[in-house]
C-alpha cells in the first residue's frame, strides 16, 4: 500500500492527547474509563490510515507551463496542496484502512475547483496560472492517531492527530473519519 510513514509513535500520540489544557483542568481532571457495549475500555487509541489522491495537474501562466500538485481526502473532499510526493513508501501496514468514498472522477474535479479558488485568491499583480489539464492521479493512504474518549452523559467523541506531522487533525476529516466508522459498520 502507498502511505506516507508515520512519524509520531504511539507514546508520542498519548502525550498529545492527555496533555495539559483546559478540557482536564489543567491535569486536575483525569479521563474517565468506562466500558463500550462492544467491549473496548475507555480511552482508547488507534492509528486509521485515510485515503488520499495524489493529482497532478498542468498549469500555465506567465512564467511557463508547470505541474501543481494537490492532494484530495478520498473520505470528505478536503483539499490541500501536495508537497510530500517524494515521501511516500510502498509498504505494507498492520492497522486498518478505509475505502475511497470519492470516485477518482469526483476527486479530480474537487481537486481542479479547489486549487481554481486558490489561485483566484492570491491577491499579487501577476497574471494567474491557468489549469490545463490533469497528468497523474494516484491514490495513497495517510496515517492519523484516534483517540475514542467517553464525553459526560456516556456519549462517546473521538480526536484526530495527524500521525505524520504531529498536529491536530482538521474537522473535515474528522467528519470523513466518523462517516467511514458508519459505513464500515453498516457492511
Amino acid at each position: 500500500m502507498l502511505h506516507l510513514p508515520a512519524r509520531v509513535s504511539e507514546a508520542g500520540a498519548r502525550v498529545f492527547f492527555q496533555r495539559r489544557g483546559w478540557g482536564n483542568l489543567f491535569g486536575l481532571l483525569l479521563p474517565r474509563e468506562t466500558v463500550t457495549p462492544a467491549g473496548k475500555r475507555l480511552p482508547y487509541l488507534e492509528r486509521v490510515w485515510i485515503p488520499y489522491y495524489e493529482i497532478v495537474l498542468r498549469v500555465r501562466s506567465g512564467r511557463g507551463p508547470g505541474a501543481i500538485t494537490v492532494s484530495v481526502d478520498a473520505l470528505s473532499g478536503a483539499f490541500a496542496l501536495f508537497e510530500l510526493h517524494d515521501e511516500l513508501v510502498e509498504a505494507p501496514v498492520a492497522e486498518s484502512s478505509f475505502p475511497p468514498a470519492l470516485a477518482v472522477e469526483e476527486a479530480v474535479g474537487m481537486g481542479r475547483e479547489q486549487l481554481l479558488c486558490a489561485i483566484l485568491r492570491r491577491r499579487s499583480g501577476e497574471q494567474k496560472p491557468v489549469i490545463e489539464e490533469t497528468i497523474d492521479t494516484t491514490l495513497f493512504h495517510y496515517p492519523y492517531w484516534v483517540w475514542y474518549y467517553a464525553r459526560r452523559g456516556g456519549r462517546i467523541d473521538i480526536r484526530l492527530q495527524d500521525a505524520y506531522t504531529g498536529g491536530p487533525g482538521g474537522g473535515r476529516t474528522r467528519a470523513g473519519l466518523i462517516g467511514a466508522f458508519v459505513a464500515a459498520r453498516g457492511r
